[in-house]
This record gives C-alpha cells, sequence and structure tokens, in this order.
C-alpha cells in the first residue's frame, strides 16, 4: 500500500483537494463487535488534524453521505440519510454528527460484521426495498430522478434518517 500511496501523495498534479481514506478490513471475530481503523490523507484534511484520532461512529456509509454532504449533492434515500458525515467536513455543512448505541436494540448486540441476505440470498425476500423519497437530511433531498422513478411504488421502504443500520442478527423491520 504505501508503494502505491505515497508516489501519489508526492504528486502535486494528484494532490489537489484529495482526500484518500484507508480502511482497514474487519476482524474475522464475528462473534464480537468491530471497530474498523481508517486513515483519512491528502490535502484536503486541515493540517491542525494530522495526528489526532475522531472517536465519532462511521460506517461504510458515511464515505458516500460525506461526498454528498461536501458537495451539495442529493442522496440516495437509503443508508446514507442517516450515516454520519466526518467531523472536519460536517464543521463546515452543518451537519450534525450522532451518536451510536449497539445496546439501543432488544438483543443488545449488533455485529456490523455480519450482514443480513441480500436480494440474491437464496433467504432473501425477492423484492429490493424502496428508497424512502421524503428524507431530507442538513437540507440534502433524495435525488429527483430516483423521486421520479420511485414515487409511484408500492413497495414498501425500511430506511429512516437514522445512524443505526441493521445487521445479519437484526435485520431491516418487514424484511
Amino acid at each position: 500500500m504505501r508503494n502505491f500511496l505515497e508516489p501519489m501523495l508526492n504528486d502535486t498534479r494528484f494532490m489537489q483537494n484529495t482526500l484518500v481514506l484507508v480502511t482497514f478490513d474487519e476482524s474475522h471475530t464475528y462473534t464480537q463487535q468491530n471497530r474498523v481503523f481508517s486513515i483519512l490523507l491528502g490535502d484536503s484534511v486541515p493540517a491542525n488534524l494530522t495526528g489526532t484520532v475522531d472517536n465519532n461512529f462511521y460506517d461504510h456509509y458515511s464515505e458516500i453521505s460525506t461526498v454528498e454532504a461536501n458537495w451539495g449533492l442529493d442522496t440516495l434515500g437509503r443508508w446514507d440519510v442517516g450515516a454520519n458525515v466526518f467531523a472536519y467536513v460536517a464543521q463546515k455543512t452543518g451537519d450534525v454528527l450522532r451518536g451510536w448505541n449497539a445496546t439501543q436494540n432488544a438483543a443488545g448486540n449488533v455485529l456490523l460484521a455480519s450482514s443480513y441476505g441480500g436480494i440474491f440470498s437464496e433467504h432473501a425476500v425477492r423484492q429490493v426495498a424502496s428508497p424512502n423519497v421524503n428524507l431530507v437530511r442538513n437540507g440534502r433531498k433524495v435525488w429527483q430522478p430516483i423521486v421520479d422513478l420511485w414515487k409511484q411504488s408500492s413497495v414498501p421502504t425500511y430506511y429512516t434518517d437514522t445512524v443505526m443500520i441493521p445487521d445479519g442478527t437484526n435485520p431491516p423491520a418487514g424484511y
């Protein structure tokens, strides 16, 4: 990774408002809660944040949510709406970072390293959930082509504006 990234990070043509996210995969002990280690690199990261730690809750949807917030893009109406935006971007956009408590579910055990079966799973409902076209987060609404495609759909949605996302032991309601 170092041999791949270091030349790019030293290239002024590449380093123009650049953010590189390096994420280490989750542990392979799926019976334990997971903490994923990530590093933000690039000239878009403020110098005063070099070497600091951000203990806010982020998930994989935080990446797309941060891109949407940073460039004022509309959302997809799915888990991206509730995901926390990276803190240094949230300070610019006014997004409020929310905490997450794994014990908020009934079982008290959320394992995000485990996923519920998707549309192609032999155990899944064979219907893709509709995006929630009514979600608005910090002024960002759902992208109009998605609204147009899904607004007349009778397919239910389980997407909400919450930082909590389902996992393999706690699939979304109605799944």
